[in-house]
């Protein structure tokens, strides 16, 4: 594509680290079905762009000071891997993964870093493991081809600790052994996990549904009269931020209450991430940093 303004949606984003924010978007002029996704950087002040021939659905960072390495990890719907790092640019392929596969599972939908290992899950309960040898699967005794089963999100504190939640509900913790499915209080679809140093864990789904607890105890918060689906839940200055198409909102005393942003407008958000005391809301048309007092709309030039 050319270097002229081409307007787009935002798909996901990820704060690497300081001054480092990566988004995924997608040119609005495109047919949806387009194999394609630009990556955008935003660091120290300063856009930049990849464009990918595969639809990206989710995005991680890397950083080890020990071998001075830093480097993005975008996964695509169909397997796809890229690694764009100091080290260049690399791409991987997750065997099994993606509709391109015999006797496909589905599309995964998430990639995720947690304790220095990457992890991907997505439909089927399909749920991978990047190792030294390559990505192996985690979930060969729970694959599923029933297309109303599978996992949207991932998340733990390391490999002896994962929760992974998904379609109708389903809630499952693996122990480092194997995995356990739970007794989901819902069947609402769960979107969101976030597992937090203590060991509690929280959870957003569709139909207002956010949860708080551990494996085998589950309480439900006060939804406070919103029933919208949430996509996404993190952890700020010790406060769940939840995220819905058109609606920011936190967990305070015990129930759901909306956020003002100040901007005396409706934003739109669906993904949520926080890293050096700055909360990223990403939605399709609108990027915005809280610092924990303001929240400041950051305007990609192709939409200015």
């Amino acid at each position: 594509m050319s270097d002229q303004k081409v307007p787009v949606s935002f798909l996901a984003g990820f704060y690497g680290r300081k001054d480092a924010l990566g988004v995924l978007a997608y040119p609005r002029m495109l047919p949806g079905n387009t194999e394609f996704c630009r990556f955008f950087t935003f660091i120290n002040g300063q856009w930049g762009r990849a464009d990918l021939d595969f639809q990206c659905k989710s995005l991680t960072y890397l950083s080890d000071p020990a071998r001075d390495y830093r480097g993005w990890w975008i996964l695509g719907r169909n397997g796809e891997v890229q690694e764009i790092s100091n080290s260049g640019v690399r791409r991987e392929q997750i065997a099994g993964a993606g509709l391109n596969a015999g006797a496909p599972y589905g599309h995964v939908g998430a990639i995720k870093e947690i304790d220095g290992a990457l992890y991907v899950c997505g439909h089927g309960r399909q749920l991978y493991r990047r190792t030294e040898n390559g990505w192996a699967s985690l979930s060969d005794g729970i694959l599923t081809h029933d297309t109303a089963r599978g996992f949207f999100d991932i998340d733990g504190l390391d490999g002896n600790s994962l929760y992974t939640v998904g379609w109708n509900g389903e809630i499952f913790f693996h122990d480092g052994r194997a995995w356990q499915q739970d007794a989901s209080p819902t069947n609402a679809h769960l979107a969101g996990v976030k597992c937090l140093p203590d060991g509690k864990v929280w959870i957003c789904g569709n139909r207002g549904v956010v949860l708080f607890g551990t494996f085998g105890d589950w309480h439900r918060v006060d939804s406070n009269g919103f029933d919208d689906n949430w996509y996404s839940i993190e952890l700020f200055s010790g406060t769940p931020y939840l995220a819905g198409n058109n609606l920011l909102a936190k967990v305070e005393n015990g129930r759901i209450i909306p956020v003002d942003t100040g901007l005396g407008r409706k934003v739109t958000t669906h993904r949520l991430h926080a890293r050096e005391g700055t909360l990223w809301s990403i939605g399709e048309e609108d990027i915005l940093a809280c610092d924990g007092r303001t929240w400041t709309p950051l305007v990609h030039p192709d939409n200015g």
